[in-house]
């Protein structure tokens, strides 16, 4: 078996998915009180990472952010967070980066089994896999308890030096050519990801990415 790897955030994706999310839940026209909340916890972590003063704790700020940003669906149904996830993923799949979806046909049709690696909400990409077909989503599970979601429950959240261990984990007891396998990533945090395969793809890199795919003469997309 030969893998097709896909980041989500910068890769299929060409922005990040917590920001999406929450202009999503103000156009759905949601609670505001909880808008404001979450926007009072996350928004100066957000603001501190984009500046650059974050990127020695990258992991942590995204699996926290994560973490924190999953309070918005306090009191909600399982059926109600699915309601929401589903308007979503109709609005994600419109904003697709075109080139890694062709290259996720491309290895559908030469015999990769491929997938999608990312931190963000497995429930998602329920959604979003409709359009797209993959045959493996890996996401963070949300929590639920007698119907209602569980929003303090720590989260299993697979993000950074995690991945390549979570595909691992994963594929256990499968028989899986990483030689002939490959992988699609737009940061420096995918770096093990793409030690894991022979033939990493950097998308739309960022600036230490493109250094390091530059050096080893892998593929870029850009």
């Amino acid at each position: 078996m030969k893998l097709a790897i896909f980041d989500f955030d910068g890769t299929l994706f060409p922005h990040e998915t917590l920001p999406f999310l929450l202009k999503q839940w103000k156009i759905q026209k949601y609670s505001k009180a909880r808008l404001y909340h979450i926007y009072m916890m996350i928004g100066g972590m957000y603001i501190w990472y984009k500046l650059g003063f974050g990127k020695k704790h990258r992991e942590y700020m995204r699996r926290t952010a994560l973490q924190k940003f999953t309070r918005i669906f306090t009191g909600m149904t399982n059926t109600q967070v699915n309601l929401f996830f589903e308007a979503c993923a109709k609005q994600v799949v419109k904003e697709f980066n075109d080139s890694v979806v062709r290259e996720i046909k491309k290895a559908k049709s030469e015999g990769f089994h491929t997938v999608i690696l990312s931190g963000c909400y497995s429930d998602l990409f329920m959604y979003i896999n409709r359009d797209l077909g993959v045959d493996t989503i890996i996401g963070t599970a949300l929590y639920f308890k007698d119907g209602f979601i569980d929003a303090k429950k720590e989260l299993s959240v697979c993000i950074g030096s995690g991945k390549a261990k979570k595909i691992k984990e994963i594929f256990a007891g499968k028989d899986v050519d990483y030689k002939n396998s490959t992988a699609y990533a737009d940061s420096v945090s995918d770096l093990s990801i793409f030690e894991l395969v022979e033939n990493p793809v950097a998308v739309y890199p960022d600036e230490e990415l493109a250094k390091i795919a530059a050096e080893k003469n892998w593929r870029i997309i850009k």
